[in-house]
């Protein structure tokens, strides 16, 4: 295995694919996607060729699923009558927060060679002039215990010290105008219209007969607790039960979401048949299209667990192929395309 691109096809038709296989007949292994045309070519001319779906598109397949059901039965907000955890940081950081990090660290370094020459008897002024730096640039290197922290912090909001009175003054029938002026009179500084849209909010869920002191969790915070599935985290194994039992619906399919994704991370290929034949008998109408498509190739599938194969290194080359397109378009055709993504540097 070269881990490098050993041909680009200038279209996806029939055709092409089947010239294509039968001028390598050395080809054992084929990973791919669910585009059946690629299925159909396959199977025809080179029915020896072990197929391999691709467990990346299997697991987006899936979350697209998740993603359906949770938007066709869950509300835009739900309220379980609990305070919702702090969601996980993202796991892809923008080229900002890698930026930071990066300084940070840089900056970490900088202070640990400072503090070095301070503690070998360098004064601050001779560190400054012998660095470039200002002498009180080095004097906060020299208080640093660590690397900066980059996090962003969820900003306070002015409101937030005074719910409790203002849910008492509402419940007293005070207008939203003789609270502001009230809360004027306690130290708040804040705008008159967060005042408002809070009373909004309070007087929303009374007549909801809801709970004044929980918050709405969102459909999508709901969606993500579901999916990473959380068990040793007391507050979101809650809110999962909760959920499960406000919608029981959601029970069935979210047994399966979870018995999907641990038999293909265990490589439990019986157990991941089995699971897939019981949710095809149980005839679930949130689940049998799924079923159906997945059946339809289903020896594809088990191979994506069985075998090591994936399609890593083909969609890591995609985004260099859509860049390469960018600059040639217009300028150039398919063939100067194919020798640029075939070229590297030996």
């Amino acid at each position: 295995m070269t881990h490098h691109p050993i041909d680009l096809l200038p279209d996806r038709e029939a055709e092409t694919l089947t010239d294509w296989l039968g001028s390598h007949p050395e080809l054992t292994h084929v990973t791919r996607d669910r585009y059946p045309r690629f299925q159909e070519v396959i199977s025809t001319h080179a029915s020896n060729v072990i197929q391999i779906h691709d467990r990346f598109h299997l697991i987006q397949n899936l979350w697209s699923l998740h993603d359906q059901i949770i938007r066709k039965i869950l509300p835009a907000r739900v309220d379980l009558g609990t305070h919702l955890p702090r969601p996980d940081p993202p796991r892809m950081q923008s080229k900002a927060e890698l930026r930071q990090k990066e300084n940070a660290r840089n900056k970490w370094e900088q202070a640990q060679i400072l503090q070095k020459y301070y503690a070998d008897g360098y004064s601050i002024t001779r560190i400054s002039k012998q660095f470039n730096l200002h002498w009180k640039t080095v004097k906060r290197y020299l208080e640093m215990t660590g690397p900066p922290d980059t996090s962003r912090q969820k900003r306070a909001k002015p409101l937030d010290v005074y719910h409790t009175q203002i849910i008492d003054w509402e419940a007293a029938g005070h207008p939203v105008h003789i609270i502001y002026e009230k809360l004027q009179g306690i130290g708040y500084t804040g705008a008159y219209g967060a005042v408002k849209v809070f009373i909004a909010e309070l007087r929303k869920k009374k007549r909801a007969k809801a709970p004044l002191d929980t918050e709405y969790h969102s459909r999508r915070d709901i969606r993500r607790i579901l999916w990473q599935n959380h068990l040793e985290d007391d507050s979101e194994r809650e809110i999962i039960n909760r959920v499960l039992k406000q919608y029981p619906q959601i029970q069935p399919v979210y047994a399966f979401i979870a018995g999907f994704r641990e038999t293909i991370a265990l490589k439990d290929h019986t157990g991941f048949i089995k699971l897939i034949l019981y949710e095809q008998e149980r005839k679930d109408p949130l689940t049998k299209h799924f079923i159906r498509r997945l059946l339809s190739d289903f020896k594809s599938t088990v191979n994506a667990i069985v075998y090591t194969e994936s399609n890593g290194f083909v969609e890591g080359n995609v985004n260099r192929l859509k860049t390469l397109k960018r600059m040639m378009y217009g300028r150039a055709g398919f063939k100067l395309l194919r020798q640029r993504m075939l070229y590297r540097i030996a």
